[in-house]
């Protein structure tokens, strides 16, 4: 039986870290070892963390105070065949382990694969499924592979979910790193990097649950320009470094990132920068909601120069 480890950073999420625990120690799968990384949390994580017994549970207490850090602390301790990686906040559904891993013994050359996962609020109710909201994978099967085009869809949308992702360790022909220096989008650019030499592999079926929170740490309205500003630059190096990404996925991926302006502009009540965004955006791709995002700026903009 393969071994997987999974690795959880965690910081001041005492509210929400044992459901994620549970959620890993009650997998089908029983052949794992759980990593938690706690980092500098301050909220009674550590005598929560103290109180389990499991021996499949190590703990680290480490103050690098990033996610990224975090998890390049856990790899380098990881025993597993398999490597997958799980946020404080999310949970995994019972088989989720059992699945993937039976995805990777189907598509054996891959090196990483993911799944679809389920957007809930804080009272668990559900929002709307990752491959719905990005529009992917709607009428495909099950299982999927991509292959020659896993950079391209990937550099069109960070659609994968880090609580998602398992990594065949035996394929990967890479060291397995999270770029510690890359303020916000680290967990793209990783899988980016991997998409560059290796087939990946997707699960279509929801196997996570991510929670949507009000106060979110990485969605802030004041770190969303600098979010943006990041994931602009991953984009732009993956852009000009490798000539296999089709044309059309770097025209997507270039409306999505002015999207995400526009998105940012609206919500900070500059409507005339959401339009020019969204404008922009919406001639290199044309999407419904843009065209409405783009009417809705307008009328906001006229009203505003009344």
């Amino acid at each position: 039986m393969a071994k997987v480890s999974v690795i959880i950073p965690t910081h001041n999420c005492i509210d929400y870290l044992p459901k994620s625990v549970m959620s890993v120690l009650n997998q089908s799968h029983r052949d794992l070892e759980l990593i938690i990384v706690n980092d500098n949390s301050c909220d009674g994580s550590e005598n929560y963390l103290q109180s389990l017994h499991d021996p499949r549970v190590r703990v680290m207490t480490t103050h690098v105070a990033s996610a990224a850090k975090a998890r390049n602390l856990g790899l380098s301790q990881a025993r597993g065949d398999y490597v997958a990686f799980l946020d404080a906040d999310d949970a995994w559904y019972p088989l989720k382990l059992s699945k993937q891993l039976a995805l990777h013994r189907r598509f054996a050359n891959a090196a990483l694969s993911f799944t679809n996962y389920d957007h809930v609020d804080e009272s668990d109710a559900m929002i709307i499924d990752s491959f719905a909201y990005w529009g992917q994978f709607l009428h495909g099967e099950d299982a999927l592979i991509q292959s020659d085009s896993a950079l391209s869809l990937l550099i069109t949308t960070n659609m994968i979910g880090t609580s998602t992702v398992m990594i065949n360790r035996k394929v990967l022909k890479q060291t397995l790193a999270f770029d510690d220096t890359i303020d916000y989008g680290e967990d793209w650019d990783l899988w980016l990097k991997i998409a560059e030499n290796h087939p990946i592999a997707v699960l279509n079926q929801c196997q996570t649950r991510y929670l949507m929170r009000q106060d979110s740490l990485t969605q802030s309205d004041h770190r969303r320009l600098t979010n943006l500003q990041s994931i602009e630059s991953i984009f732009a190096r993956y852009s000009k470094s490798n000539p296999t990404i089709t044309r059309r996925a770097l025209t997507q991926g270039r409306a999505r990132i002015l999207e995400g302006y526009a998105d940012y502009y609206r919500q900070s009540r500059h409507f005339g920068k959401a339009l020019w965004h969204g404008l922009h955006a919406l001639g290199l791709d044309v999407q419904p909601r843009r065209i409405r995002s783009v009417i809705g700026d307008c009328r906001r903009a006229l009203k505003l120069a009344r």
